[in-house]
């Protein structure tokens, strides 16, 4: 009979996969395949090195080497002149967080071979302090990008912060690089991981109160 109702409620499923899957191709668009040939490399040295050069010294390389695409986090529907089109989507929160959620993966990503290695050796303190990079890094470029609507203060914090990593800075440590006696000496993974909660939850409400002028 035309103009009945189908028998079977369709039903949408894994709409957050596809977004994310999305999100993660624009991420890493145009990256070149040497690029990602340096990624292989240190992580090959990473599981071949002593456990701390590894941790010391090619995990920090490993999160310094993504820094430009960690800065496109938040700026590219602005970058790109998107904002208005983007800004209509029916779940934007939704969209953000799988845009975070793909920081997350490349930061995972990036990071795995040293945390093989903590695990490896039976380094539960080290791996609990690397969680906090995933957790860190793609929240603080996410707020900045959204904040800023430009990827420029991330790129100028991150390798900043970065450097007062490498040079033992403890307060600043949050992936387990710098270490006393062969423990971590960075702020608590949970500390770290409320400072990410926090910054997610800026980027959050930043893009939902500009929603909510342009509506």
């Amino acid at each position: 009979m035309f103009g009945a109702l189908p028998r079977t409620v369709p039903v949408r499923g894994g709409a957050f996969g596809r977004l994310l899957a999305g999100e993660a191709r624009i991420l890493v668009q145009g990256v070149p395949r040497t690029w990602w040939a340096v990624v292989a490399l240190l992580s090959v040295a990473a599981l071949a090195v002593p456990a701390p050069a590894a941790t010391g010294l090619l995990l920090p390389l490993l999160w310094l080497w993504p820094v430009l695409l960690w800065s496109r986090l938040g700026t590219q529907q602005t970058e790109n002149g998107l904002a208005e089109l983007l800004g209509a989507h029916p779940a934007p929160r939704r969209r953000l967080l799988a845009e975070w959620t793909a920081g997350v993966l490349l930061t995972v990503l990036t990071g795995a071979a040293p945390l093989l290695r903590m695990l490896a050796t039976g380094d539960a303190a080290g791996a609990a302090h690397w969680s906090g990079g995933p957790l860190l890094v793609p929240s603080l470029a996410l707020a900045l990008g959204v904040l800023s609507r430009g990827h420029r203060p991330f790129q100028a914090l991150y390798p900043l912060l970065w450097y007062l990593l490498v040079n033992h800075v403890a307060a600043v440590d949050f992936m387990g690089a710098t270490r006393t006696a062969g423990r971590p000496d960075g702020p608590h993974p949970l500390l770290v991981a409320a400072l990410s909660a926090a910054l997610l939850g800026a980027a959050l409400l930043t893009a939902e109160a500009r929603r909510g002028r342009r509506s």
